[in-house]
């Protein structure tokens, strides 16, 4: 029984090699290449305001850096997609992250993976009585990692 299932293995093993497409080929072929490209930044802050997000983020551990994100980026239309989502940590198991997505170079979005609960230390606000300069941006411009 036990060599009955080992030739069955092997043998399907050998089915699978013959078939299979060698990986460096669709590496090397241009229309397998996606135009899409994303960077992931560690989060350290999160300052909510009235009209956005102002986010201290690592930089390549050495360093901080600073953006402001538009919260009317959350909104969008066929014509206009949104440029913001924010997504909630599952768990709490993993450290809140933003993910920066370009579309054949260009800014496209911006994900915000974050905890829930705003009691969290990750968590922040400024006063809703103070304006955030760069709140009327249309992208994101490009973060120093």
């Amino acid at each position: 029984m036990k060599k009955l299932i080992a030739i069955l293995f092997i043998a399907a093993a050998m089915l699978a090699r013959t078939f299979a497409v060698p990986v460096a080929y669709n590496e090397s072929s241009e229309e397998n290449w996606s135009s899409i490209s994303y960077r992931n930044v560690p989060i350290l802050k999160i300052l909510d305001s009235k009209d956005g997000y102002v986010v201290l983020y690592q930089k390549g551990k050495i360093g901080t850096g600073r953006t402001v994100i538009p919260k009317s980026w959350n909104r969008g239309n066929p014509e206009n997609p949104r440029k913001l989502k924010v997504r909630f940590l599952p768990g709490g198991k993993l450290k809140s992250f933003m993910t920066v997505v370009k579309k054949d170079g260009e800014f496209h979005h911006v994900v915000l993976t974050v905890p829930e609960n705003r009691n969290d230390s990750v968590w922040g606000v400024i006063s809703y009585r103070q304006s955030v300069e760069g709140t009327d941006k249309e992208t994101l411009e490009d973060l120093e990692y």
